[in-house]
């Protein structure tokens, strides 16, 4: 199971590149309030607290439905984690943002949490992508590496998901050599030079943000 997508109630997919990928998901977990929105497929699970399903798709998608009424977690949580009960390791997560602008940073600040939990975990939007790298292995200088394919002259951004991450990025046009993200601005807004980067960070979970390209032919990275 690892071509699995997770449908939030956010924005739906228009670009072809995310639409592509909901539409060739093996599997689909929805949020209840997503499936109101899906177009042209059916999901897998459904989950969430049910209080955005209307009574006509709660009696479609009965079998379906995977109820979690806990307030302590949003619909988009519960989905990460049944996921996770499943044994599903690797997600790609759509509708993550848009909308409402409180839900968009608190899906987009999980991202964090989610890649402590997951093997891989991105967010694809209609605009870009967040990777979410977790704190690994820390190597002799106590910075977590990892290295990412990129395109030369690609935009990309970088974020903290906790006050006081360190990083180093290596491929970059602007010199990122020993940031610490004490604002969450900081490493934002810089623009690739190579066909990869070479990230070394403390503190992490560390957010990746690449932007789209027009054309939508392009590989998952």
């Amino acid at each position: 199971m690892e071509k699995t997508v997770i449908l939030a109630n956010g924005a739906y997919p228009v670009h072809p590149y995310p639409a592509g990928l909901l539409h060739k998901a093996e599997v689909l977990v929805c949020t209840d309030g997503a499936v109101v929105s899906l177009k042209d497929r059916e999901p897998t699970w459904i989950v969430g607290d049910m209080d955005s399903i209307p009574l006509h798709l709660k009696k479609k998608y009965a079998s379906r439905l995977v109820c979690d009424r806990c307030q302590e977690t949003n619909d988009l949580t519960k989905a990460v984690c049944f996921c996770l009960s499943k044994g599903i390791r690797r997600l790609t997560i759509l509708g993550g943002t848009g909308k409402r602008e409180d839900h968009t940073l608190g899906n987009i600040s999980l991202l964090g949490t989610y890649a402590q939990m997951l093997d891989e975990v991105c967010m694809v939007t209609d605009n870009g992508i967040f990777h979410a790298l977790p704190r690994t292995e820390p190597n002799d200088e106590k910075f977590s590496c990892a290295t990412l394919n990129c395109r030369p002259g690609e935009p990309v951004s970088f974020f903290a998901t906790r006050p006081g991450l360190r990083l180093r990025a290596a491929g970059v046009k602007y010199p990122v050599e020993e940031v610490i993200f004490d604002q969450m601005w900081k490493a934002t807004l810089n623009e690739c030079i190579s066909d990869r980067l070479v990230l070394s960070f403390s503190h992490g979970p560390l957010l990746v943000y690449f932007t789209l390209p027009a054309i939508p032919d392009i590989p998952v990275k």
